[in-house]
């Protein structure tokens, strides 16, 4: 069913749109970077007490695991910001439809419309499934 003109993006509002996403891509620079930073601090620290050692091991492993939502974060951004320059931004990366303005506005580096990110949520909930 096609969506109203009225909820889809208009390329005059590009603008605003990349100004948000370059301001998050760099906070997100920035954030891996000092992440990048405390590992290697971690890595590089003498050997502590057992407790210790335990307590930074499973500091590290959150912020490497922060680390990679935050990357998934950047590669969307940076895909969204190439899509701008390429004219399509706003649509579906999967059924190439538009995405909604409400949707775009929630996030602006998002790939999906609801239809098609809810699928592919439904797909990853049933492969762990037996």
């Amino acid at each position: 069913m096609p969506r109203s003109k009225a909820e889809l993006i208009d390329k005059k509002q590009y603008p605003e749109f990349r100004k948000v996403l370059e301001s998050r891509k760099n906070i997100l620079l920035q954030h891996i970077e000092n992440v990048k930073a405390e590992l290697s601090y971690l890595d590089q620290s003498r050997p502590p007490e057992l407790s210790e050692e335990a307590q930074e091991e499973a500091a590290a492993i959150s912020l490497k695991a922060l680390d990679k939502r935050e990357r998934q974060e950047l590669e969307d951004i940076i895909l969204a910001i190439e899509k701008m320059d390429d004219g399509t931004y706003g649509t579906c990366d999967s059924c190439e439809e538009p995405i909604g303005l409400a949707r775009i506005n929630f996030l602006p580096s998002v790939r999906y419309c609801i239809n098609c990110q809810t699928k592919l949520e439904e797909r990853g909930k049933h492969k762990g499934s037996f």
